[in-house]
């Protein structure tokens, strides 16, 4: 019986230094310098009350020197980060993770606030009709539906309260 090497093969995983910089550049606003090594690691520390990791054993872990953390050191990091442990422990979740991270981001920029406040404005109607724009658009520049989706864009929208 002879196997194919290939359907034994997983997928290369991530490491948490591939973990650490997206977190770190999905953080930190456009234009700005990352928090230092140092600010990491008092942040952790006063979070905590007490010495739980430092600047250079993060520095370690970012650039791949240390490979084997230990759990308490993913859950401050973690908690830094404000995502949950199981971004450092599960690819599945951190690529999940990274997806709501990256529509956070994509929040943040001015002319998404400023749509959603006008839209906010609409008609469940119009909701919907603006709905399917935006998916028509993201399908014609995203041809290969690499474009991040928002659950339940595609169902059906509630009436603004306030509107008569």
């Amino acid at each position: 019986m002879t196997s194919n090497a290939s359907e034994h093969e997983e997928a290369p995983r991530t490491s948490v230094a591939q973990k650490l910089d997206r977190l770190l550049s999905m953080v930190t606003p456009a234009g700005a310098s990352p928090p230092s090594y140092s600010e990491i690691a008092r942040a952790i520390d006063h979070a905590a009350g007490s010495r739980v990791i430092s600047s250079s054993y993060i520095w370690k872990l970012h650039r791949g020197e240390a490979t084997n953390p230990r759990l308490s050191h993913l859950m401050a990091l973690a908690d830094y980060f404000n995502v949950p442990t199981e971004y450092f422990l599960n690819d599945a979740a951190a690529s999940r993770i990274d997806e709501q991270l990256k529509l956070l981001e994509a929040l943040k920029v001015g002319t998404v606030n400023a749509l959603a406040l006008r839209a906010h404005t609409l008609s469940p109607e119009s909701l919907r009709m603006v709905n399917s724009m935006i998916d028509r658009l993201s399908s014609l520049e995203h041809p290969k539906s690499d474009a991040p989706t928002v659950a339940g864009s595609h169902s059906e929208c509630r009436p603004n309260p306030s509107q008569p």
